[in-house]
């Protein structure tokens, strides 16, 4: 894994995903004042007790008041402090109290998708599904899994050696996965997920450069005729970030339901309800499935459901079943093409109705999914893009039917998407709905706009 300093992260474009870095074992700001001796640490340790490691009890104490108990603390171990080292220790207090503490800067960085902790000595960063190792540490292992505990208390989670994996949100914007150490070759694991949009339209993800206007109001269009869309990729893609900006399309009139196991989709829309699925407890009880939350859902009067992401044969089945029944929907699966998420969703369904021939499988899946959208990083670019876009007909000789609508080529470096499909199989449904996307005024590629090629064009040629 390639090493990556704040000072190199700093300095690459907020416009695109990190290319590969030149190592750099060069000293920094964070990386120094967090490696400290085993006295400074000790005495660090002794004063986060003492003021209780509270940031809004850290904000009310002034700086010479901590320079006071930094002093006294030092005095009681026995130790008397030069004064750069008394700076040193309230630089790292002053860095603890900021949210996410010494990853402050990193969560900042508005390139960095996901921060990965394997250690309080090993912080790496993810950009454009690329991993970078920094220089920024905790300065001991006691001070990072207190900081672990912390996060989780604020994500309204815990973990335990009899719950060792645990999730949460932090605001709308940090995922927070941990797998406790017990579990771990090192550890604790710390994953913070970054969510970069606080609210999301198809306008922003036009200027992201995710995809033309064109495709993204044909999209918005299906979404709200009434389609059920499925959107595909792997980790990191944008999949939910694309989910929430398609369903600021749902009309106004509409009922919302919501369903995940992780709370990250917040809708700006006037009738949205949420519901979380939820885990057995330490005793084996309380466990929400996703099943029981969709059946949940039929009860509640809805006439949409979002549901976060199909992981398995139980919430697969669930969300056919009330797609197919005339609720329209909209999910996200794990996948490395459209027609590879079409076989896990057989798979899935497979598993779940034992004895079911492939064929009426096929039937429920073109019954519920209307549209499949593959995003993806691009490999010229390095930049997230839908991929293919394709309509889905119903099951004939084995096979379920998928008419390719977009599909994404990158010429000379620059993207674009070629119109595969000038008509649509729900045709008659668009022209009703009366929107700006009209497949047969499209000619036989689409770009994006002179601005954002620009924009994109600029940052390639600075690295």
């Amino acid at each position: 894994m390639q090493r990556v300093s704040l000072e190199e992260l700093r300095g690459l474009g907020s416009g695109g995903f990190a290319q590969a870095l030149p190592s750099s074992n060069s000293s920094n700001e964070s990386g120094a004042s967090s490696d400290l001796p085993p006295s400074l640490r000790c005495i660090l340790q002794a004063v986060q007790r003492d003021i209780g490691f509270q940031e809004e009890e850290s904000d009310s104490i002034s700086s010479q008041e901590l320079n006071r108990i930094i002093d006294r603390t030092a005095d009681k171990l026995g130790f008397e402090l030069a004064s750069y080292e008394r700076d040193q220790i309230l630089a790292q207090l002053e860095k603890n109290a900021r949210p996410f503490g010494v990853l402050q800067e990193l969560v900042d960085n508005p390139d960095v998708s996901d921060i990965i902790v394997s250690d309080f000595g090993t912080v790496a960063v993810q950009k454009g599904r690329k991993t970078f190792k920094t220089d920024v540490r905790f300065s001991s292992e006691e001070e990072y899994e207190s900081f672990v505990e912390k996060l989780l208390q604020k994500a309204g989670s815990t973990y335990s050696t009899k719950k060792p994996v645990a999730d949460g949100m932090i605001g709308s914007f940090a995922r927070i996965h941990v797998v406790h150490k017990s579990l771990c070759d090192t550890g604790p694991y710390l994953t913070i997920r970054l969510n970069r949009f606080g609210t999301v339209t198809t306008q922003d993800l036009v200027k992201f450069g995710l995809a033309p206007q064109s495709i993204l109001d044909y999209l918005a269009q299906m979404v709200k005729v009434g389609s059920t869309l499925m959107i595909i990729g792997e980790v990191g893609t944008g999949k939910t970030t694309l989910a929430r900006a398609i369903c600021s399309s749902i009309p106004p009139h509409e009922s919302i339901l919501v369903i995940e196991d992780t709370p990250e989709i917040r809708l700006q829309h006037p009738q949205v309800r949420y519901l979380t699925t939820r885990e057995a407890n330490t005793d084996g009880a309380g466990r929400v499935s996703p099943a029981e939350c969709i059946r949940a859902g039929m009860r509640m009067a809805m006439n949409r459901i979002i549901f976060g992401e199909i992981r398995d044969a139980e919430a697969a089945e669930s969300f056919i079943d009330v797609c197919s029944s005339g609720h329209p929907g909209l999910s996200t699966v794990h996948a490395k093409s459209a027609s590879e998420a079409i076989t896990r969703l057989e798979l899935f369904l497979g598993r779940a109705q034992k004895g079911v021939t492939q064929n009426v499988v096929q039937q429920q899946i073109a019954t519920a999914v209307q549209v499949l959208v593959f995003v993806n990083i691009c490999p010229h670019t390095g930049r997230r893009r839908i991929m293919e876009v394709k309509e889905v007909g119903g099951a004939s000789d084995g096979n379920l039917r998928q008419r390719e609508i977009f599909r994404y080529e990158a010429t000379n470096g620059l993207p674009r998407w070629k119109v595969v499909n000038r008509v649509s199989s729900f045709r008659e449904e668009l022209e009703r709905a009366g929107g700006t996307c009209t497949l047969h005024q499209l000619g036989s590629f689409v770009e994006l706009d002179e601005s954002t090629s620009f924009r994109e064009a600029a940052t390639q040629g600075r690295r």
